[in-house]
């Protein structure tokens, strides 16, 4: 229903362009959007609408402001996929996410974690969860209403083949956060982060753990192309003089 006009190696130039063009000399947040943006209303049928594209950079600094997240479990629940596809990243949904958020942010924590409607963990209300126990990285499974991130999909492949863990994705008990020697969460904007707090209760010995933090400075030397190995995964842009 949304078409979008580009090729992903267009984007990828579209992308660098843009930066280089806005001439950034901090850490930035790229959002691409696709949107119907015929002016009409009460229209309900995507068929009928115009579909267009937007792409904007914005200075961005510790999206969860805390290097170390005391969290707690949302009373709101994850929109589930017969109401809306989980797996995608609608802006529709961030509803969801924001009612979490606020309700976490207001009884002082720093990060809302999301349960679906069969009680399994999903996820923050903007990252994916990971969960350190016996040696081993667990995940909710995508059936769990999670979107599947790339910065999560980034961190089964180094957890893999550079730390050697078993890495298995499947429902997660409420519960097995508590008893987890490890929680932390994962996304674009929250890179990997340590939970070391839940429903005031301490994950482990209230400390990042060992695996988070080997994860962490691993995810952080890729993303700003010091690991040569990984190089083929960043896109490099040099901020430069443009003449519009």
């Amino acid at each position: 229903m949304l078409n979008i006009p580009y090729s992903a190696e267009e984007l990828c130039d579209i992308t660098v362009e843009l930066v280089e063009r806005n001439e950034h000399s901090q850490d930035i947040y790229i959002r691409p959007l696709v949107y119907k943006s015929a002016e009409m209303v009460a229209n309900l049928k995507l068929q009928d609408l115009e579909s267009d594209f937007t792409l904007i950079t914005v200075p961005f600094g510790n999206y969860l402001g805390s290097d170390l997240l005391r969290c707690c479990t949302s009373s709101w629940r994850r929109v589930d996929d017969p109401m809306i596809p989980a797996r995608l990243k609608i802006c529709g949904i961030y509803v969801n996410s924001i009612l979490a958020k606020t309700e976490a942010t207001l009884a002082g924590f720093d990060e809302a974690i999301i349960l679906n409607h069969d009680g399994h963990v999903c996820e923050g209300s903007g990252e994916n969860l990971f969960v350190v126990s016996d040696g081993r990285l667990i995940t909710p499974s995508l059936e769990d209403n999670v979107l599947p991130g790339i910065t999560r999909d980034t961190v089964i492949q180094l957890a893999q083949s550079e730390l050697g863990l078993d890495v298995l994705e499947r429902s997660i008990d409420r519960s097995e956060l508590y008893l987890a020697d490890e929680v932390f969460l994962t996304g674009t904007a929250a890179h990997l982060t340590p939970v070391v707090e839940l429903d005031h209760r301490p994950i482990g010995d209230g400390n990042a753990g060992p695996v988070s933090s080997k994860l962490q400075k691993m995810y952080f030397d890729i993303v700003v192309g010091r690991t040569e190995k990984y190089r083929h995964w960043c896109t490099p842009a040099s901020p430069r003089l443009v003449t519009v």
